[in-house]
């Protein structure tokens, strides 16, 4: 599989998962269970949401592939996923702004 073709499959899930992380949970109807019926929710603050969420622009992805790298023990995915991030350092304005404009950046 060539690395473009990884980091697009890589890209689109990560902007999969923050779109479903950004969807808010929507009870039932009144005639049907709901888990949560007397639940009194507060919008989360900025901080509280990156907290749960965590930081989603190139800098950060970059930083976690090597720190995954360095954990690995296996020396071909050490090379790839370095090879990864230096390739995500190297287009890390390209990535900001798909980001941006998906509404998926956060400041580093």
């Amino acid at each position: 599989m060539s690395s473009k073709k990884l980091i697009s499959q890589v890209a689109t899930a990560a902007m999969l998962v923050g779109t479903m992380l950004s969807t808010p949970a929507v009870a039932q109807t009144s005639s049907g269970f709901s888990a949560l019926q007397g639940v009194e929710a507060q919008a989360l603050s900025v901080a509280e949401l990156q907290a749960i969420t965590g930081e989603l622009n190139a800098a950060q992805i970059a930083a976690d592939l090597l720190a995954r790298a360095s954990s690995t023990t296996n020396l071909a995915l050490k090379a790839y996923l370095t090879k990864l991030a230096n390739y995500t350092l190297a287009n890390a304005a390209k990535i900001d702004a798909a980001l941006m404009k998906l509404g998926l950046y956060t400041l580093p």
